[in-house]
């Protein structure tokens, strides 16, 4: 795949130029931190500065990780790698990043679940349960290897556990009405499928590019069928917080403008309308 004179040309940064396709995953993924740091921090409004950043370091490595096995166990195939040191070097770097997002995530939560004064006793107690039962498969994966039968399976099965332990989170924020917790649970699902895909785009397949490059339209195939999905991905996160805006400010501009709170739902729409500016311009060139 031949490598547009735009593609190459990027900032210097110092000294070094950075290709704007090398540049583009970082931004992606900076835009995705800070639009949910701006979500917690609305979701959290009430509880102390340490809560909220406990809170959203357990939605981005549980993101990452749910999002990362989605990739893993959908999007990823093998065989699309003629050879198998190639197979091997990114699943290596994949096992690096599930690694910290599953050591990070029950770090996170169960620290946020003890030191938070407010939430629901069964969401706690399910959230700290998808938590611990999350780390018996990833155990399971570190001790039968990666070329085990066993290995997707139990995958399968810590994506389950990250699935309860968000569906938990999303629970303890609303603590409502169950409309209102499917919205949550949505709008979080599909923030951990796209910054899932952002952590292998930036840790797994860039690198894996830059060492092997003959590993590099696999790997650039699986990307663009990960694209795929991001117009209902960010449809989905468009209308689920358009749902909770109006719930907690309501949708007149006085409301949103009006407020620190509307102030930060203006930052989270900046944010994701530059994302969505970004993913159109990437189907423009690729597609």
């Amino acid at each position: 795949m031949e490598t547009s004179e735009n593609e190459r040309d990027g900032p210097t940064v110092l000294g070094r130029a950075v290709p704007m396709r090398a540049l583009r995953p970082r931004l992606v993924l900076g835009l995705l931190l800070g639009g949910s740091f701006a979500g917690v921090w609305l979701t959290h409004a009430g509880d102390p500065l340490r809560v909220r950043t406990l809170f959203w370091l357990l939605v981005v490595t549980a993101g990452l990780l749910g999002g990362g096995l989605y990739w893993r166990l959908v999007i990823f195939d093998q065989s699309r790698f003629e050879a198998s040191g190639d197979r091997r070097y990114v699943r290596r770097r994949w096992r690096r990043l599930e690694t910290v997002a599953v050591v990070g995530s029950a770090l996170a939560g169960t620290t946020a679940v003890v030191t938070a004064t407010a939430g629901p006793s069964f969401g706690t107690r399910l959230l700290g349960t998808g938590l611990v039962a999350g780390l018996l498969p990833w155990f399971g994966v570190r001790y039968v290897g990666a070329d085990s039968a066993l290995t997707r399976t139990l995958r399968s099965v810590l994506l389950g556990t990250v699935l309860v332990s968000l569906g938990s989170f999303a629970w303890i924020e609303t603590n409502t009405t169950v409309l209102d917790w499917a919205i949550r649970a949505g709008h979080l699902g599909a923030f951990s499928l796209w910054i899932g895909g952002a952590g292998w785009h930036n840790f797994v397949v860039l690198p894996t590019v830059r060492s092997r490059p003959d590993a590099g339209d696999a790997l650039r195939s699986q990307a663009r069928a990960f694209r795929r999905h991001l117009p209902a991905v960010i449809a989905l996160v468009f209308l689920t917080g358009l749902y909770q805006t109006d719930r907690l400010l309501g949708l007149a501009p006085s409301a949103v403008l009006g407020s620190r709170l509307g102030h930060l739902v203006g930052f989270k729409l900046l944010v994701l309308t530059t994302l969505t500016a970004m993913v159109a311009a990437t189907y423009r060139r690729t597609e």
